[in-house]
């Protein structure tokens, strides 16, 4: 079968299972997705823990959906399935990921970063949103998928995050005072369970460029990327955590190229420290590990046009 074949075949499969979960009301979800056996979540959990016992490099990921749909769109674009990239991922990687200028051809650069990544995959977590399953067959063949909860740790009994305690971590992540504040009084935040274990904590505050925020320091985010990840690389550090926007999938793929472990949890890494967000207000799971300790980041970490993003659903 020819490479656009593939591509036709894959989203056909991939709008039919969505079709059919509409009819059912139910997400169809078997044991694969794709090629690939979906762990279990606690099994995925357990791989996670078990990756962060070795002393090898590692890196567990999950694609945002802003960044699927601009890959989406541009392999669709690469292999001849559409006549150009849809201007409109363009414009929601800019507003939402954070990712600058908005511009077309930097945007297709962007997807192939993307997609040179997945050769780092351990690990993926998965939503199984359309054409997931199509970017890890043909990107990342040779990692293991499990489910997006896996990563999460509050969602099992014995979270794979108990394996931080002594070690050196590094969290990279735009609401860095307000990790460092929440992180000073840990025990209060998940009382009477191990997801926020002691370690050596170091926080580099992740470059914002969502919503109308601007860096001059950098031409694009090429060289955003860069920045953090120099920055990370003069650290002693264990394993990195990263809640980065678009920079985080990339960001730790290159350190786990540069023989580092990296847990790429995206959005909900602030969840680990305490912090709110609109999300998750009204959440069944999460709503309810809200305590009086939890709290909304510090005022000086919302960019100006926090509202384009999701109605401020980090904030």
């Amino acid at each position: 079968m020819g490479k656009k074949m593939e591509w036709y075949a894959a989203r056909v499969r991939n709008i039919s299972r969505k079709i059919c979960g509409r009819i059912t009301g139910k997400p169809m979800i078997g044991s694969r997705f794709g090629k690939k056996v979906v762990l279990e979540q606690q099994m995925g959990n357990e791989r996670i823990q078990q990756l962060l016992s070795r002393k090898q490099p590692f890196m567990v990921g999950r694609f945002g959906s802003t960044e699927l749909a601009v890959m989406r769109s541009v392999v669709a674009y690469q292999l001849g399935v559409r006549k150009n990239v849809h201007p409109e991922v363009v414009n929601r990687i800019y507003e939402l990921s954070g990712f600058f200028p908005k511009d077309e051809q930097l945007t297709i650069r962007f997807s192939d970063l993307m997609c040179e990544s997945c050769a780092q995959l351990d690990l993926i977590g998965t939503w199984f949103n359309l054409m997931e399953d199509y970017m890890i067959e043909h990107f990342a063949p040779q990692s293991e998928v499990t489910y997006l909860r896996a990563i999460e740790p509050w969602y099992h009994e014995k979270p794979w995050s108990k394996a931080l305690k002594g070690k050196k971590v590094l969290v990279v992540h735009p609401f860095k005072n307000t990790i460092e504040r929440q992180f000073a009084r840990r025990e209060l935040l998940f009382p009477g369970t191990d997801i926020l274990p002691e370690f050596d904590l170091q926080v580099i505050r992740a470059v914002q460029t969502l919503a109308d925020q601007t860096d001059e320091r950098f031409a694009n985010w090429f060289e955003a990327l860069d920045y953090m990840y120099e920055e990370a690389m003069k650290l002693d550090f264990d394993v990195a955590i990263l809640g980065c926007g678009a920079y985080g999938f990339p960001l730790a793929a290159r350190l786990k190229a540069a023989g580092r472990q990296a847990i790429h949890m995206g959005g909900a890494t602030q969840l680990l420290f305490g912090i709110r967000g609109s999300r998750w207000d009204s959440h069944p799971v999460i709503s309810k590990l809200y305590n009086e300790n939890w709290v909304k980041p510090n005022e000086d970490e919302k960019p100006a046009g926090f509202k384009k993003v999701e109605e401020g659903c980090y904030w």
